[in-house]
């Protein structure tokens, strides 16, 4: 699958630069040329230059073009006698329009464009049908997700243009969609586009091309390639997409990991169960997933919860790699003997937590927010509970946060459970939250003389483990 920069130059100036910059990043660029005040497509066009899609998008197709039908067949015919590669045209302006420009190209490509920024329709095969019979070289087809299994339309949609060898560019758009930005290679799109870099994206879920390059490595993608990838809501903060490809890329192994944004867990295991090799699993989804596999491993059945799942000769097999990395973090840092221990939360983060210094001999206290979901965690697993409100009572030398909070999607209200007067020298403060890297807990128990633990070594540890377990599945 080829990489296209996408561009929107306000200035010819810009273009031109923009140009230039991308000769050696990417297969093709993209030139969003409704928005230049000043263009002049016979300079724009002149060579040196790398290939070259010209689009002239108007205003309710998410562009900045307003004149009429007959300047916009004008602007395309120069790009096209001009020596543009590529001229996006959309479906909308009729099927007579793209085709008298196909009658005017010789090795101008057309691409006909359907874009869709509400919804994937059920009926994208009838829209893709209507889309061939213009003769264009190129269809490209863009809708909005709204479900994650909007996505394997897209991909269902790229196998048969494949089997009508009909080139295709397909993707979903939205956060939802960004993995048909990723994974449409392996199933036959022609390109995927990507931004010169953040906040400079012309679409709506739009990769920098550095990342599709670098981390995703697109360009590599077939349909031998393996698919692992992250479970959750939300993911977009999660590390996991750059360390897995890393190890992936340092193995050469032909594998991809993946963000998959779910709100219907049982939904994504139909859509995509029998397509991935294995799977990171974190909230909400630690304890709802178990029911949906085969198997668990033996060491994850008394927590109830796992975050790591390999499909091995056909079945989904689940692990928690958590538990053991929490536990060898800690016994880094103390003794754990004779130790008195507070876990902040009662979900799955903080039941692993809790569950790894519990069966260690620790005397623990589990506190929650709900009384009602504290006592029934430390009922579990035979502990003391209390409620946020009566923490500063209870003595701790360890304190383990398996809460969502200071997360950098929180609000700042809720940067921290802990008041700072209950931090003391000597105390070990182990933090669950990586993304910041620095949370207001971590900052606090520095700054009180406490023994650290961040949510990043903790991410690392037991991506070590993980990664193990992925690459098994690749070799």
């Amino acid at each position: 699958m080829k990489i296209c920069l996408s561009i929107a130059p306000q200035t010819m100036a810009d273009a031109l630069r923009e140009l230039r910059r991308a000769s050696t990043c990417a297969d093709l660029v993209e030139i969003r040329i409704d928005g230049l005040a000043d263009l002049d497509l016979k300079k724009l066009l002149k060579r040196p230059r790398p290939n070259v899609i010209i689009t002239n998008r108007r205003v309710d197709e998410g562009g900045k073009f307003s004149g009429t039908t007959a300047e916009q067949f004008d602007i395309l015919s120069q790009a096209i006698r001009f020596g543009a590669e590529y001229i996006d045209v959309e479906l909308s302006w009729g099927k007579r329009f793209v085709q008298d420009l196909l009658s005017s190209c010789s090795k101008t490509k057309v691409i006909c464009s359907y874009h869709n920024f509400q919804e994937t329709p059920r009926d994208i095969r009838g829209i893709y049908s209507a889309m061939r019979k213009t003769g264009a070289d190129i269809l490209k087809l863009c809708t909005i997700a709204n479900d994650i299994s909007d996505n394997q339309k897209m991909f269902n949609l790229t196998r048969l243009a494949k089997t009508n060898r009909q080139q295709v560019i397909s993707f979903c758009m939205g956060e939802m969609g960004q993995i048909s930005r990723i994974l449409g290679g392996k199933y036959g799109s022609y390109l995927t586009f990507g931004s010169t870099r953040s906040g400079t994206c012309t679409g709506v879920g739009q990769f920098t091309v550095e990342d599709l390059k670098k981390v995703f490595r697109v360009h590599t993608l077939t349909q031998r390639t393996k698919v692992f990838g992250l479970v959750g809501n939300p993911v977009k903060y999660s590390q996991g997409i750059y360390y897995h490809n890393r190890r992936f890329t340092k193995a050469s192994m032909d594998a991809v990991y993946v963000n998959f944004l779910v709100h219907d867990l049982k939904q994504f295991f139909i859509t995509f169960g029998d397509q991935v090799s294995g799977l990171s699993i974190t909230m909400p989804f630690k304890r709802d997933i178990i029911p949906l596999l085969d198997e668990v491993a033996e060491d994850a059945i008394p927590l109830q919860a796992v975050n790591t799942v390999i499909r091995r000769k056909g079945k989904l097999v689940g692990y928690n790699t958590d538990l053991p990395a929490i536990a060898s973090l800690l016994r880094r840092k103390t003794r754990l003997k004779n130790k008195q221990a507070v876990v902040l939360g009662t979900g799955s983060t903080a039941k692993t937590m809790a569950y790894a210094v519990v069966h260690h001999g620790v005397q623990t206290t589990i506190v929650g927010r709900s009384a009602e979901k504290a006592k029934a965690l430390a009922d579990d697993l035979d502990c003391q509970w209390a409620t946020v409100d009566n923490l500063g009572l209870i003595p701790a030398d360890i304190l383990l946060n398996g809460t969502s909070v200071g997360m950098a999607a929180d609000v700042p209200s809720q940067r921290t459970l802990v008041p700072k007067r209950y931090l003391h020298r000597g105390m070990i403060v182990f933090e669950a939250v990586y993304n910041p890297p620095m949370t207001h807990l971590l900052r606090d128990a520095k700054s009180a003389g406490c023994t650290t633990i961040s949510g990043m070594e903790l991410f690392q540890r037991q991506a070590e483990l993980q990664s193990k377990l992925f690459l098994e599945c690749c070799s």
